[in-house]
C-alpha cells in the first residue's frame, strides 16, 4: 500500500481485516461536521491489526484507515477465515483469542470514554 492510500472507510462494507507488517496508517474519524479528524496512528512493530470487527460481521467500518507511509499489509477476508477455521481449527481458535483480547480493550475504552462524556455532559447541565 502506498502512501497515503486508503485501506478502509468509514461507512462502507468490509468483510476483511489487516495485519499491518510494515508502515503506519492513520486511523480517522469524520466529525459531525464531515471533516477528517486522525484519531490515532498504528505502527508496526507487534501485533497490529484493524477491521477485526468486519472479519467477523461484514458489516460498516467504524474508521477510515489510511497509510501514513508504505505499509505492507496482510488482509484476510471472511470467507477465507471460515475455511481456515474449519480446515485448521487449533490455528483459528488462536486467531479468535487475540481477536476477542482486542475488542475487550476497545470495549473497556469506549465505556471509559462514554463515563467521561457523561460526567461532562452532567456538569455542563448542573453548572448551566
Amino acid at each position: 500500500i502506498k502512501k497515503g492510500e486508503f485501506i478502509l472507510k468509514e461507512g462502507e462494507y468490509s468483510s476483511k481485516a489487516f495485519v499491518l507488517i510494515e508502515g503506519k496508517v492513520n486511523v480517522i474519524k469524520a466529525t459531525i461536521y464531515n471533516d477528517d479528524y486522525i484519531v490515532t496512528d498504528i505502527e508496526a512493530g507487534g501485533n497490529e491489526f484493524f477491521g477485526e470487527v468486519n472479519l467477523i460481521d461484514r458489516g460498516l467500518v467504524t474508521s477510515t484507515i489510511q497509510a501514513k507511509t508504505d505499509c505492507k499489509i496482510l488482509e484476510i477476508e471472511h470467507n477465507e477465515f471460515v475455511e481456515l477455521m474449519d480446515e485448521y481449527p487449533h490455528i483459528a481458535i488462536k486467531l479468535l483469542w487475540v481477536i476477542s483480547y482486542d475488542i475487550t480493550k476497545h470495549l473497556r475504552k469506549a465505556d471509559e470514554d462514554v463515563i467521561t462524556l457523561f460526567n461532562a455532559f452532567v456538569d455542563v447541565v448542573e453548572n448551566d
